[in-house]
């Protein structure tokens, strides 16, 4: 195995919201989209000794993933691991998750064993209320996450979403949404409204889910902007109202450009919205970008899940 390099592409992803806290269907269900950018990208390779030495940026939570998964997979040599691209953490792109998944996909190749996804979920890493970062890496899509069921085996429907529509996300620079620390015990505290969670389940089945299938961007955008907002007004005493207050005006200004099912990914403060002009969303990207200042991107949909290379090093 010396000389192998395992090389990890993993999406980005937007969490569009939780469907349910457990009135009409499981709780935590909810739905999101994996993204081609920003991409996370990580290596590793085996080297002679022992231990992990990590590169690149959040090197330090990498290196600790690293050794875990290198211990549970009973790896007994060391790993060179670099981390060369990775979005910042608590921005609503699911970076950690991705960054987490890329890591114990490299190094279990490594040590020959199947991804043992139960050592980043036993270590509260990843999928503790919501599976859409983990649906994101393993099949891409348009993600409906079944939430938690009986069984420890966590449920979700994967969809192709049309490549054809485009993604602008933005954020302002320097601003996060919600730590890890105190997420748990606020969404444990949360249960929406029998109402409320039947208008989410109604425009999930009626507008949301059929607007991807039937490639029609003008329900899918309606139906999601209203799902959004009802998901807004539960969280409201958490981030402050609707929308986290970083993402306030983001919203406003892709609305007034004319983007549709305009929306905040997890707490923020990245926003999001579709259309279906390219040179539309580079034109919403450019107008951003100059006179705000936000960091925006123009993408698609990854419909693929991550890509895995192996190469000699």
């Amino acid at each position: 195995m010396f000389g192998v390099a395992v090389r990890v592409f993993a999406p980005a992803r937007l969490h569009m919201g939780f469907a349910s806290t457990g009135w009409l269907m499981a709780s935590w269900s909810g739905i999101g989209l994996a993204l081609m950018e920003p991409a996370t990208v990580v290596e590793a390779v085996l080297e002679e000794g022992l231990g992990v030495r990590v590169y690149g940026p959040r090197s330090v939570e990498a290196e600790e993933v690293a050794k875990l998964v290198a211990e549970r997979t009973g790896l007994r040599r060391g790993v060179r691991l670099r981390v060369f691209k990775a979005p910042p953490s608590h921005v609503g792109l699911g970076s950690g998750t991705q960054l987490y998944l890329s890591i114990l996909e490299a190094v279990s190749r490594l040590a020959g064993v199947e991804p043992p996804l139960e050592i980043l979920v036993e270590a509260g890493l990843v999928g503790s209320f919501s599976w859409v970062g983990v649906a994101a890496f393993r099949t891409g899509g348009f993600i409906l996450d079944l939430g938690a069921a009986p069984s420890k085996a966590r449920r979700y429907i994967s969809l192709r979403f049309p490549e054809d529509w485009f993604v602008v996300h933005a954020r302002p620079p320097g601003r996060q949404g919600h730590p890890r620390s105190g997420e748990a015990e606020k969404l444990r505290a949360l249960s929406y409204s029998r109402e409320a969670e039947q208008r989410l389940v109604e425009l999930l089945m009626k507008k949301i889910l059929p607007g991807v299938l039937d490639h029609d961007l003008e329900l899918f955008g309606r139906g999601l902007s209203e799902y959004q907002r009802l998901i807004g007004a539960a969280f409201s005493t958490y981030q402050q109202g609707i929308f986290n207050p970083y993402s306030v005006p983001i919203v406003s200004a892709m609305e007034e450009a004319g983007l549709l099912g305009v929306g905040q990914s997890s707490w923020g403060p990245t926003v999001y919205g579709f259309t279906e002009s390219r040179r539309g969303a580079e034109e919403v990207a450019q107008l951003l970008t100059q006179e705000k200042g936000w960091t925006v991107t123009v993408t698609v949909a990854n419909n693929t899940g991550a890509r895995i290379v192996e190469s000699s090093a």
